[in-house]
């Protein structure tokens, strides 16, 4: 489509937006909002913070970046609510050693929900709420940290419904469906979704929470064992984790059909009279030892103290102790002792071994081999570094799932005009078990990876225009010593785009 085409229905579609909500205003809410981003950075890449934690749509290298969306939200007094909205993206990025100079549009957003008081539906492309007051390392969600782009699919999922009237116990959850449609090993591969979270109120003032969330990656057609299970049995024994039928490859009828992995997680929220006191561990899991925590201390360990006066200096703190490097332990298995085959059976495919159930190798998978990548980039913790795409695209696992760090982040409003953000990562990076000696991360690099982010705009003007800066920077031995700004001039209503 040529780009009069498109600007052409931007501007209708604006339009029509502005001309529904005149007519509906009071139970229509419109936002609306168009950036222009400038990006640059003195090393071949960007900084790590200048281009992550942006839903996946900011390049990796210098670049010149525009978007434009809109929200529709309309809502009735009796709990009904409807939203629609989307968000387009076009970009052009410089080369770099392993990607020529890039200009590409993509949608980023595109969706239609529906509500009705505690239960919500999600359709299309739509992005999951950021927690920890966007300065966490991972958003909050070691699995999920819209690191990547959005994904098309369904979500039902619901808020904290309390049970009975004391309000002591509550429960939340979801259930999806999602389609994987970047370029990756395993084409056209499914992902399905399920989480379900209780909430107990010790005290008026003091709330414990617990979860558990599991994804799997399932179907599609496989450059090596062609296409995957996708029958209605096949989508039971992914729900339930259960092994492969005939048909499924030989790694599936052994363990679980589909590329299976998840989170557990523990939090604590104090609710004291001017502030709230957040400590929240995250734990993922790759497999039946991660789910029985033989992989604990892996996780995120987070503290985050937020205030109530949303207008202060300092509004929002956060310190996090990232680890990953004990996986269950070094090795999946090893040889079985003869007394220990003696009472084995030959027929099994692990005759001959005893299965430890180390060596997790978090968001890698030998049959879904771009692993918990969209587009490229991993969907979880951002500090598991997939290896760089190949000549056709597509990455095909991660370079380095162990890694060890700390990362504090502060967000405020300084002279109460001009809110900000203040993120420092420092990590130790030790690659992967039984990596080759020559491995990058043999040395352990370590790296220190810096933001600071200031916003001008409504709070000086009064108008529905935002001016930011940020400055980056990374030090060290994992990537190249560099400096970063980026430079964003935002007009619209409501929430930034």
């Amino acid at each position: 489509m040529k780009q009069t085409s498109i600007f052409r229905i931007i501007t209708i579609a604006a339009a029509v937006f502005c001309a529904v909500s005149n007519a509906y205003s009071q139970n229509l809410k419109i936002d609306w909002g168009g950036s222009a981003n400038a990006l640059t950075g003195t090393g071949e890449y960007l900084p790590f913070w200048a281009r992550t934690g942006h839903d996946g749509i900011m390049p990796y290298t210098s670049s010149g970046v525009l978007t434009f969306g809109a929200d529709v939200m309309y809502g009735e007094t009796d709990g009904w609510n409807f939203e629609a909205g989307t968000n387009l993206v076009g970009a052009i990025a410089a080369g770099s050693p392993v990607a020529p100079r890039d200009a590409y549009g993509l949608v980023d957003r595109l969706y239609v929900s529906g509500s009705w008081k505690m239960l919500h539906l999600d359709i299309g492309m739509k992005p999951r709420a950021r927690e920890l007051a966007d300065i966490s390392v991972s958003g909050g969600n070691v699995m999920y940290s819209r690191n990547a782009r959005n994904i098309p699919g369904i979500n039902a999922w619901s808020d904290w419904i309390w049970l009975g009237k004391g309000k002591k116990v509550a429960f939340k959850g979801n259930i999806a469906h999602y389609q994987m449609i970047d370029n990756r090993f395993v084409d056209g591969a499914m992902l399905h979704n399920k989480a379900l979270s209780m909430k107990f109120a010790i005290t008026g003032r003091l709330d414990f929470s617990l979860g558990f969330e599991h994804w799997a990656q399932w179907g599609g057609v496989s450059p090596l064992y062609g296409p995957q299970p996708v029958s209605m049995m096949d989508y039971v024994l992914i729900f339930v984790a259960g092994k492969g039928r005939e048909g499924a490859s030989t790694s599936d009828r052994i363990n679980v059909l589909g590329n299976h992995l998840g989170k557990e997680y523990f939090r604590f929220d104090y609710k004291a009279d001017s502030f709230t006191l957040t400590a929240q561990y995250d734990k993922p899991f790759e497999d039946g030892s991660g789910m029985r925590f033989k992989n604990v201390p892996d996780g995120i360990w987070s503290l985050q103290c937020s205030m109530n006066d949303r207008d202060a200096f300092v509004t929002d703190v956060i310190y996090e102790f990232i680890s990953t490097t004990w996986q269950s332990g070094p090795d999946h298995d090893r040889p079985a002792t003869e007394e220990e085959k003696a009472e084995q059976d030959p027929s099994e495919p692990t005759y001959g071994k005893v299965v430890l159930g180390g060596c997790d190798n978090y968001f890698n998978n030998g049959e879904y081999r771009s692993g918990w990548t969209n587009y490229n980039r991993v969907i979880g913790c951002p500090l598991i570094i997939p290896y760089a795409p190949g000549a056709d695209g597509i990455t095909t696992a991660m370079a380095s799932t162990r890694v060890r760090g700390h990362h504090f982040g502060i967000k405020g409003v300084a002279f109460d005009k001009i809110p900000y953000r203040f993120m420092a990562t420092y990590t130790k990076n030790y690659g992967r078990y039984k990596q080759a000696e020559t491995s990058p991360f043999a040395s352990i690099p370590k790296q220190l990876s810096l933001a600071l982010e200031l916003e001008f705009g409504e709070r000086m003007m009064d108008l529905p225009i935002a001016f930011a800066v940020g400055a980056y920077a990374d030090m060290g031995q994992l990537y190249q010593d560099s400096a970063g700004l980026t430079l964003r001039f935002f007009y619209g209503r409501g929430r930034r785009f």
